[in-house]
């Protein structure tokens, strides 16, 4: 992808070095889990063709939610945690995130 959308740990890690440099007070966490909040919403975006819901990263899972804040769906990680799953194999991850996001939209609609 590309720093705006880091898709393995090289990549993150460089967008984490200019954004440290921006914003001092930026956690490597807070980043990280930006990261994957914006990647799953992306993808979830484009197989709703719109931003209708929102996918949030609560603890261990990601939790969608529709427009009117009621939660529709939980999505677990692959392995302990989506921090670990990017670390391990972010490529990975982002297909997991893209079928994730996938199957949710051709649920909600």
């Amino acid at each position: 992808m590309s720093l705006d959308f880091p898709e393995n740990m090289h990549e993150f890690e460089d967008k984490f070095a200019i954004e440290k440099a921006r914003h001092p007070e930026i956690t490597r966490d807070g980043l990280m889990k930006q990261v994957i909040e914006d990647a799953f919403q992306g993808y979830l975006d484009e197989a709703e063709e719109g931003h209708y819901d929102t996918g949030e990263l609560v603890g261990k899972e990601i939790q969608i939610k529709s427009v009117h804040h009621d939660l529709l769906k939980k999505i677990p990680p692959m392995g302990d945690s989506f921090e670990a799953d990017f670390e391990k194999d972010g490529n990975k991850l982002m297909w997991y995130l893209e079928d994730q996001a996938d199957k949710a939209a051709a649920e909600f609609s």
